[in-house]
């Protein structure tokens, strides 16, 4: 068994997780209103923050590993707007590519 392997199982529930979890909030909530009620609360305040907190440290990997900037720049992007679902295609995709090494995986075309 590859040492990535548990790492890929994370990335796949994760996905589905996410997916889930998002088509419940979209079919059951209002983004906008709900959204607006989530900046009045202190935690929701600190969720957010956790949040962006943790896609700053997933971003600085992604920027760190991918060679092309246009790249790096379009996987954050997206991480910002859609979230860890495509957090966890990334890890999906960086694991895929790294074909068991765990350096690639880490470093990207830097290894």
């Amino acid at each position: 068994m590859s040492a990535l392997r548990p790492g890929r199982v994370v990335a796949v529930a994760g996905a589905l997780l996410m997916v889930t979890a998002l088509a419940w909030g979209v079919s059951k909530g209002d983004l906008w209103a709900e959204g607006a009620m989530l900046l009045e609360m202190p935690w929701g305040i600190v969720i957010l923050l956790e949040f962006y907190v943790g896609v700053l440290l997933f971003g600085a990997w992604v920027w760190t590993r991918e060679r092309n900037r246009c790249a790096a720049a379009v996987w954050l992007l997206a991480i910002v707007v859609v979230g860890n679902l495509v957090s966890c295609l990334y890890v999906l995709t960086a694991l895929h590519d790294a074909k068991g090494d765990a350096a690639r995986f880490w470093l990207g075309a830097r290894a």
